[in-house]
């Protein structure tokens, strides 16, 4: 870095300061602003692929919910195994399969 004279030095000092005043003025107006209005949640986007496939075998009436061997198996656990299968059918990483299948415990 080239020598900076005495006068270059207090002319970025002197802006640095000049810049930090404002930043704080902004801080303090922004704690003052009143938050903007929330909007309505829109409605529940409809499912589609898998999850209207699992909520056909299913059925509405166990709402997504059924037992395999005595073990209770959700409808994102199914959804899960899933998604391994068709991860390790294409030959994914091991890493990824042992990741998702940690979510199924």
């Amino acid at each position: 870095m080239a020598d900076l004279d005495s006068s270059e030095l207090r002319s970025m000092r002197s802006d640095a300061i000049r810049r930090m005043r404002e930043m704080q003025k902004r801080a303090l107006n922004a704690g003052h602003t009143p938050p903007p209005p929330q909007r309505e949640a829109p409605p529940p986007a409809q499912r589609g692929g898998l999850g209207d496939m699992l909520s056909s075998v299913l059925g509405q009436g166990q709402r997504g919910l059924f037992d395999l061997g005595g073990i209770a198996i959700d409808e994102e656990k199914a959804m899960i195994a899933l998604l391994i299968y068709i991860l390790y059918k294409q030959g994914s990483d091991i890493r990824l399969l042992l990741a998702l299948g940690y979510l199924l415990l």
